[in-house]
């Protein structure tokens, strides 16, 4: 199912695509790999690894834990990022985080803070989730302005491993209930 905005659409990632991840992973791993708080070795980034990422990712949303989509330009098809919402422990409680990024190649146009905008519409639309966090390490400030334009409030710090070192996060949260 697609779940298309005005330029991109999201959709659902599916055993098939795991090509297409893994040249997505590869082509970014630099900028990625800086941001993420998961190891990644060398195994990771075979496909071998992305297509069990991938069952891993569609087991969880069969469980109702996690919705993982890639982002495509609607005229084009073209991959030109990732996001998930994905339930975590935070501070000894639930929560339901979101994780995303862009193709090098795509950044700075925009294309984020419209898939950002979709997630939440589709959450509110098709989940009982009631609140996303986030987080982004201070000098990622195009990450922070992403997140602030779809609605996304700083709520405070939160120290996360990147690459084995703690590093200090700005951590935001939207809530997706209606103030009555």
């Amino acid at each position: 199912m697609k779940y298309e905005s005005e330029r991109i659409y999201l959709r659902a990632w599916t055993a098939e695509d795991a090509v297409m991840l893994q040249h997505f992973q590869l082509h970014n791993r630099e900028q990625i790999e800086r941001i993420t708080a998961s190891e990644r070795d060398e195994a990771f980034y075979s496909l071998e690894a992305q297509t069990e990422l991938i069952q891993d990712w569609l087991e969880r949303r069969k469980a109702g834990k996690r919705y993982s989509f890639g982002i495509f330009l609607n005229h084009t098809d073209e991959l030109v990022g990732e996001i998930s919402l994905f339930l975590i422990e935070l501070n000894g409680a639930a929560a339901w985080m979101v994780g995303y990024s862009t193709d090098r190649l795509h950044n700075g146009q925009g294309y984020m803070s419209e898939a950002l905008k979709r997630l939440i519409q589709f959450a509110k639309e098709e989940t009982d989730i009631q609140q996303i966090v986030a987080g982004a390490v201070p000098d990622n400030a195009g990450s922070i302005r992403v997140l602030q334009k779809a609605g996304f409030q700083e709520t405070g710090s939160h120290d996360v491993p990147i690459q084995g070192v703690m590093k200090k996060h700005t951590m935001l949260t939207v809530s997706l209930v209606d103030a009555e």
